[in-house]
C-alpha cells in the first residue's frame, strides 16, 4: 500500500524575496549604467551610489537568510528526539545565521569594489 501524504511547501516567501531581489538588481544595473555613461557627475553621486550598495547587501541577503531560517527551523522541528537539544540548536542556527549577516557585509563591500583604493 503506498501512503500518499501532502507535502507543504510555502512558496509566497520565495516568490516575494525573488521578486524583491529581481526589482532591487533592477535598480542596481540602472545607477550603475548611470554612473558608467555620464560624465562630471561629481563625489556626492558616488557616495549615493557606495550607500545604495551598503543597504543593497541586506535587502538582497536578509530575504535569503529567512528563507534558510524557514526551511531549516521546519527541518529541525520535525525532529522526535531530544526536546530540549532541538531548541538549543534552533538558538544555534539562527544565531549563526545572524552572524553570517553580520560578518558578511565588510566581505561583500571588499568584494563589491574589488579592493579599490
Amino acid at each position: 500500500m503506498v501512503r500518499k501524504e501532502k507535502k507543504y511547501i510555502s512558496f509566497s516567501i520565495t516568490i516575494f524575496s525573488s521578486l524583491l531581489q529581481l526589482s532591487f538588481l533592477f535598480l542596481w544595473f540602472e545607477k550603475l549604467v548611470f554612473l558608467m555613461t555620464t560624465q562630471n557627475v561629481g563625489f556626492q553621486a558616488y557616495e549615493k551610489f557606495s550607500t545604495f550598495v551598503t543597504t543593497s547587501y541586506f535587502v538582497l541577503f536578509i530575504p535569503q537568510l529567512v528563507i534558510f531560517a524557514w526551511y531549516g527551523i521546519k527541518k529541525i522541528g520535525a525532529q522526535d528526539q531530544f526536546p530540549l537539544l532541538k531548541v538549543i540548536f534552533i538558538i544555534f542556527y539562527v544565531g549563526a545565521l545572524a552572524g553570517i549577516l553580520i560578518l558578511g557585509q565588510p566581505i561583500f563591500e571588499i568584494l563589491y569594489y574589488g579592493f579599490a583604493p
